[in-house]
């Protein structure tokens, strides 16, 4: 599940971005349209109209209600976002990198472009000369920063409340829409691991860069990529003994975690010693974190899989 917001400059091919990253996740687009048609229920063609027109009419109540037409968009946007569990939700413009600022997660997207650009996709757009884009780019700006500036009072276009920012200068519509699929999928795992950890007393680690205690971690690691086989190096700590204070005195980092299988291994190509302790780890996680899928790769194993890698080429001695 991804609640991805998209706040976009005029002509940057921001909305056609939404709609098509919509279609690729199987989501409706929520834009001001959008919430114009099912965020107010049943408004006259008058209140329409002054709500497409007027920034400040956002500020005016309901009729018999207390609430403005701003306050019910923005519960509305946040309600939409708290109930999609199961639903991908794409939040085009409105703020949303402000409504949803620091919502679990929720992934912010501005999408840029040069004047020259988007004066051009104007042109194309509305099929006019290029001075007759230009006036249109001027106008529409200046509409979108008197809505901001009347319904927030700030600058929701700074860069630091963006996650990813897309420059369509140079980008394609598509390659914009993997860019943020892919940031998008591992955004999310990176949240469930962080929830994971939360609920369960587990530490987190990954935001570590991969630094492989050993060589045999790394052929590993290599041995995942042929197979394009997910994976993620250390994510989480799982505390399994303390003292009667109450300090950690054992702990398991699986090496690794692999998020298609849900799956943790921790590789064991040492002696017997290790082994055994290693064992008892795997246990205690077992009973202390249920569901937790965790296994061990034994030397044996791990060598017969490079084995079989080195045959069909897979893996060289030198890798």
């Amino acid at each position: 599940m991804a609640i991805i917001t998209i706040s976009r400059q005029n002509g940057s091919l921001g909305d056609e971005i939404a709609e098509a990253l919509a279609s690729r996740l199987g989501t409706t687009v929520i834009s001001r349209k959008y919430a114009l048609e099912n965020f107010f229920g049943q408004i006259n063609a008058g209140t329409l109209d002054r709500l497409n027109e007027s920034a400040k009419f956002f500020a005016t109540n309901l009729p018999g209600s207390d609430k403005t037409y701003a306050d019910i968009l923005f519960e509305r946007i946040r309600t939409l976002a708290s109930e999609s569990k199961e639903k991908d939700l794409v939040i085009l413009g409105m703020g949303g990198s402000v409504l949803l600022s620091g919502f679990p997660g929720a992934l912010h997207v501005r999408v840029t472009a040069s004047e020259t650009t988007r004066v051009n996709t104007i042109a194309r757009k509305y099929r006019i000369t290029t001075n007759e884009a230009f006036e249109v780019l001027n106008i529409a700006d200046r509409k979108h920063k008197k809505f901001v500036r009347t319904l927030y009072g700030k600058d929701i276009t700074s860069p630091e409340q963006f996650d990813l920012i897309l420059n369509t200068d140079r980008l394609s519509v598509d390659e914009c829409v993997d860019s943020i699929v892919e940031l998008a999928r591992k955004h999310d795992l990176r949240v469930r691991i962080s929830e994971s950890n939360d609920n369960n007393g587990t530490f987190d680690h990954q935001t570590r860069t991969v630094a492989f205690k050993n060589e045999t971690e790394e052929e590993f690691a290599k041995i995942l990529n042929i197979y394009n086989i997910e994976w993620l190096y250390e994510p989480k700590t799982f505390p399994v003994e303390w003292d009667a204070e109450g300090n950690v005195t054992m702990a398991i980092s699986p090496d690794f975690y692999l998020p298609k299988f849900n799956l943790y291994l921790e590789l064991t190509t040492m002696d017997q010693r290790y082994v055994t302790k290693k064992n008892k780890k795997m246990r205690l996680v077992r009973e202390l974190y249920p569901g937790t899928n965790i296994r061990i790769v034994y030397k044996k194993d791990f060598n017969e899989l490079v084995d079989r890698l080195k045959l069909f080429g897979g893996i060289n001695d030198n890798s």
